[in-house]
């Protein structure tokens, strides 16, 4: 029986959405594979992969919405407690206030948008046709992510790049590639920040674009069975 245009792209989404967990799951066991920067940011987050597919192959909405579940997940794995609880570990890390409007930031600038960039690959028509546009797809949401990181880094987690490097140089802490950065760029935020999220999120995209590479035979096939019988 011929599947509803609709029920197709639900289920297309949530087998992706359960591949891009999946592979969340295994890349945090591997190792190797579970790499991360000292404050956060994996460096092959190759869950990546399948929800830029879930945009390129049925379209903005779904890449949105299933963008949108992933976030909150994987807020629900770094987070799984009360907000209060979260409250008082940010003030711990940080050494200052946070308040409710800052939580929300939290979410939205290291959740929300990041995540759902990857949606945004449903703007790309052809990304499943033509390897360029799928190279371009990868780059353009990967910049959106690193906007949103960068943000992030300067507003919420200053301070707390600020104390490490303190305690670097009291002498409690060991040096790390985070505090490096800090002190190459002198102490500047804005530089620091760039530069930290721009290396997780370079070898994330490298990561894709290499996986896409060479499967892209593969995607352009199921593309194109796609639209047939659309």
């Amino acid at each position: 029986m011929k599947l509803k245009k609709e029920t197709l792209r639900m289920l297309i989404a949530v087998n992706l959405l359960a591949v891009a967990i999946v592979l969340d799951v295994l890349t945090n066991a591997i190792p190797g594979l579970d790499l991360s920067m000292p404050f956060g940011g994996k460096f092959f987050g190759i869950s990546m992969l399948p929800l830029i597919l879930i945009g390129l192959l049925i379209g903005f909405k779904y890449g949105l919405i299933s963008t949108l579940i992933f976030a909150i997940y994987n807020f629900g794995i770094d987070y799984i407690i009360y907000l209060e609880t979260l409250r008082i570990t940010l003030e711990t890390w940080t050494g200052i206030s946070w308040t409710i409007w800052m939580i929300g930031l939290l979410v939205l600038l290291d959740y929300i948008i990041p995540f759902m960039s990857f949606g945004l690959s449903g703007l790309f028509k052809d990304g499943l046709n033509k390897r360029k546009t799928f190279v371009i797809a990868v780059i353009f949401v990967s910049i959106i992510r690193l906007i949103s990181s960068t943000l992030s880094g300067v507003i919420l987690w200053g301070s707390s790049i600020e104390y490490a490097a303190s305690q670097v140089e009291l002498g409690n802490e060991t040096n790390n590639i985070a505090t490096q950065i800090f002190s190459a760029v002198g102490d500047n935020l804005w530089l620091y920040s760039f530069g930290y999220n721009f290396i997780y999120i370079f070898t994330t995209g490298v990561a894709v674009i290499i996986i896409g590479m060479l499967i892209f035979n593969r995607f352009k096939v199921i593309s194109q069975n796609l639209l047939e019988r659309n």
